[in-house]
């Protein structure tokens, strides 16, 4: 049980009218009560000021309901904007159910143990288990996670098939990327993306080539500046009447660039992105996209630590189960083209 005074659950029970049974299982298994009794419990102990002691709770559950989200430094960069977007459903999410969220740096090729980062958390058991936001090559933190016994998540395709992951597919990315480009009509379709060395960039180009065999790939495009320059080759060249990407704010570079050549889009140059932003609706034109479910890959990641944490206190085999989700275009300006395109 969580350590509150009987008093004072009997006063927010009685504030809200309902029982004290409710208020307990509005602490301790949110998920067994209607989402309107449950907010209503909630605001009134934010009103009455009343707080849960989380570390009292996990003496007796042997659980704090804590997990830590791990951001990689990415060369120094900790959050872009697929981050911010995935952090907001991971929160969502886990709020709903009655889990707290800490976000914690971390680098994958060297953390530190100290008392500044998440991993301190998880050793002292102030925290139940991780969530690392993308899969790294090679990643120490697993090795460490491994080693300890911790429950974690991996938000990403890793390519071992002993790590616990949920991930978009992607080998399905680049093939439907690929292949509704194709389809539009475009004929010289080039593929901008991340460095070789990550697994989901050799899955994604592997299902864009399958797409579009005569299609050319170019890596090492990691923001808007690279997909900038690396635009303004193709155009130059004449090699490209349409780009796909990864997404964040790449598409701002080959905008740029496109505007510089004087092209239009989409009439002479479509553009495609492989994550779904709210930021895309904005653009100008508005930019397609593969869509992502946000929303499904948080509640699948989250309800998968949940089951390795819940076998954990069972003391039952950890599954290391993979789930990976499709995704769908979603077409808007910067692709909707009437005609044929891509003609020379």
């Amino acid at each position: 049980m969580v350590e509150i005074q009987k008093a004072n659950m009997m006063q927010i029970a009685e504030h809200c009218g309902v029982s004290l049974k409710t208020v307990s299982r509005v602490l301790n298994h949110p998920e067994q009560v209607s989402p309107k009794t449950r907010d209503a419990v909630r605001k009134s102990m934010e009103q009455c000021g009343f707080q849960v002691n989380l570390l009292a709770k996990g003496l007796k559950q042997n659980r704090t309901n804590i997990i830590i989200v791990f951001l990689d430094k990415h060369n120094g960069d900790y959050m872009n904007l697929w981050r911010s977007e995935m952090l907001k459903y991971l929160f969502r999410y886990s709020s709903g159910i009655g889990l707290k969220i800490i976000v914690s740096p971390s680098d994958s090729h060297g953390f530190l143990e100290d008392e500044t980062d998440g991993f301190y958390l998880l050793s002292s058991g102030i925290a139940d288990g991780a969530i690392l936001l993308e899969h790294m090559a090679e990643d120490q933190r697993i090795e460490y996670l491994k080693r300890t016994g911790t429950p974690y998540v991996v938000l990403g395709q890793p390519e071992e098939q002993d790590i616990p992951a949920v991930s978009l597919d992607n080998f399905d990315v680049g093939l439907k990327g690929g292949g509704y480009l194709k389809e539009k009509g475009f004929k010289k379709i080039c593929y901008l993306t991340n460095d070789a060395n990550f697994y989901s960039t050799k899955l994604r180009v592997g299902g864009f080539l399958k797409a579009v065999p005569e299609g050319r790939v170019v890596y090492g495009v990691k923001d808007a500046k690279t997909a900038y320059e690396r635009t303004r080759e193709l155009l130059q060249e004449g090699a490209a009447d349409s780009i796909f990407t990864n997404g964040d704010n790449r598409f701002l570079g080959i905008y740029r660039a496109a505007a510089e050549f004087g092209y239009r889009i989409p009439q002479d140059l479509g553009v495609l992105s492989a994550d779904d932003l709210a930021v895309n609706e904005e653009a100008y034109p508005s930019l397609s996209s593969l869509g992502q479910d946000f929303e499904g890959l948080a509640e699948n990641c989250i309800t998968l630590l949940q089951s390795l944490l819940q076998k954990r206190q069972c003391h039952e085999a950890l599954i290391r189960e993979q789930i990976f989700l499709p995704s769908t275009i979603k077409e808007r300006e910067s692709t909707r083209i009437t005609g044929t395109a891509g003609t020379e």
